[in-house]
């Protein structure tokens, strides 16, 4: 039965329906109206402004305005680009070319949004050309998701001017999460804003705090930015968006060093040798602390009595594995993880076995190490070890131990010196707006990642720590 005007509202305010939930519900098929009027107005879009171009600009603009986006960093042209949705909308209404058009010897610094609009302005639907208008007044910016309605939008906070809005996106909010950050354009037409222009990467929230401090560069020229200068700081912020995207698709081997701080080169050296017997003989010293006997406990021999295979490892006298040492036959096979544990095993054999002959060494590089390591897949031995991991976290007994340390870290977490707060502690950061901000980020940022954790932590504890900061509970 459909409600009345005047009957209680079925929310359970105790207000008439009309004072209450009617009001929202004519607001928002107002705005669905709206919305589908805007998008029948700007479909096939893109297509009369690509065309447009191409007939008033020389060859070239397209590929130009694409090393221009790209930061001039040689990268080719790619139609198929994920990145097409980010730079479309940039080439028609940011950027501004400096070569001349085909009817003009004289520059048109004007963007392709612009002069579309000068000249089929007066032919073009009015919604049509407001949508343009705004398309051209509106800075690209970096937004948080502060709220998500999947299926139908969510609000965003631009992060550089600090405005808020409710942005109506059907595809995009479904995947979308509270504490996320978008880089792109809003077009606002009346009380409708829409996202022109999104990059195909959502950020994760502890990339505020980059954006933040790029913020505060800009608040020492205005504060809060106006659309003018982040136009004129169009450059930085796709140099930003860059630095960010590419960490994240594209991230960096990190340095990797063995016990020493030396860095990693995985290495093997390879002799031949007289006998399996004569190596093991001048060799096993390398392997102090254990016993003859403990170290052939594991070799082969041959029906004689002759040793055949051994492996043990080269330690240092407090236990530290230096190396693997593997003797099978008339070879030896050392397998060292740095150049200079190769250079003083090589002076170690040399002094200790003479008649050993160097042959070749085999070197391979951490990146030439994870690279087979991706071509061949796991493993069925990396698979059971992953399988046994999996298994023993599971077991109740260990999974509250971990909780039980995690949930100890976390409560002194806010007293803690933090690099990415610039060896400030969280309590210490919060007492501006821009360090709650911050640490904020940093909050929302493990709560995103313990979602997606395969041991989730209780979330009580962030619930705690969003308590002894002072920080609201994020909306979802």
């Amino acid at each position: 039965m459909k409600t009345g005007r005047n009957d209680p509202c079925p929310c359970g305010s105790g207000k008439k329906y009309k004072q209450c939930c009617l009001q929202a519900r004519e607001v928002q098929q107002a705005e669905d109206f709206l919305w589908h009027q805007i998008s029948r107005a700007i479909r096939g879009l893109p297509d009369r402004l690509l065309t447009f171009e191409q007939k008033r600009r020389k060859p070239g603009a397209l590929q130009e305005a694409w090393s221009d986006f790209t930061l001039r960093r040689g990268e080719e042209f790619d139609p198929h680009s994920p990145q097409m949705q980010l730079f479309m909308p940039w080439f028609f209404h940011n950027w501004r070319a400096d070569f001349a058009t085909e009817d003009d010897d004289a520059p048109d610094i004007r963007t392709t949004g612009q002069a579309f609009l000068d000249h089929y302005g007066k032919q073009l639907e009015p919604l049509l050309k407001r949508y343009l208008e705004q398309c051209a007044a509106t800075p690209f910016s970096f937004y948080e998701i502060i709220s998500v309605h999947p299926g139908d939008g969510f609000i965003l906070h631009d992060l550089l001017t600090d405005e808020e809005c409710f942005v109506t996106e059907r595809s995009g909010s479904a995947q979308a999460k509270t504490g996320q950050i978008v880089f792109g354009k809003l077009a606002k037409v009346d009380h409708v804003a829409i996202l022109e222009a999104c990059a195909p990467i959502f950020f994760p929230p502890i990339e505020k705090i980059t954006i933040l401090n790029f913020r505060q560069q800009l608040n020492e020229l205005e504060n809060p930015p106006t659309p003018a200068l982040l136009k004129n700081y169009n450059h930085e912020m796709l140099a930003l968006y860059h630095e960010i995207s590419d960490r994240l698709l594209h991230p960096r081997i990190p340095k990797l060093c063995n016990t020493d701080g030396e860095p990693m080169v995985m290495q093997k050296l390879i002799y031949d040798i007289p006998s399996a017997q004569t190596a093991f003989a001048a060799l096993k010293q390398l392997c102090p602390d254990s016993a003859e006997d403990e170290l052939l406990s594991d070799a082969d021999f041959a029906a004689t009595g002759e040793l055949l295979h051994i492996e043990f490892p080269w330690l240092k006298k407090d236990n530290t594995v230096l190396g693997n040492i593997r003797i099978k036959g008339c070879q030896l096979t050392t397998e060292v993880n740095s150049d200079k544990r190769a250079q003083r095993l090589r002076r170690l054999i040399k002094k200790l076995l003479p008649q050993a002959q160097y042959k070749t060494s085999v070197i391979e590089s951490p990146q030439v190490m994870l690279a087979h390591m991706q071509d061949e897949g796991e493993s069925v031995k990396t698979r059971q070890r992953r399988e046994e991991q999996e298994e023993l976290n599971n077991r109740p007994e260990v999974r509250e131990k971990i909780m039980a340390l995690m949930h100890e870290h976390y409560r002194q977490w806010p007293h803690e010196k933090l690099p990415a707060l610039n060896g400030k502690t969280p309590l210490q950061t919060i007492k501006t707006k821009g360090g709650r901000e911050m640490v904020e980020a940093l909050l929302r940022d493990f709560e995103l990642r313990n979602g997606d954790s395969n041991l989730p932590i209780d979330q009580s504890i962030f619930g705690e720590l969003r308590e002894q900061l002072g920080l609201k509970k994020p909306e979802k």
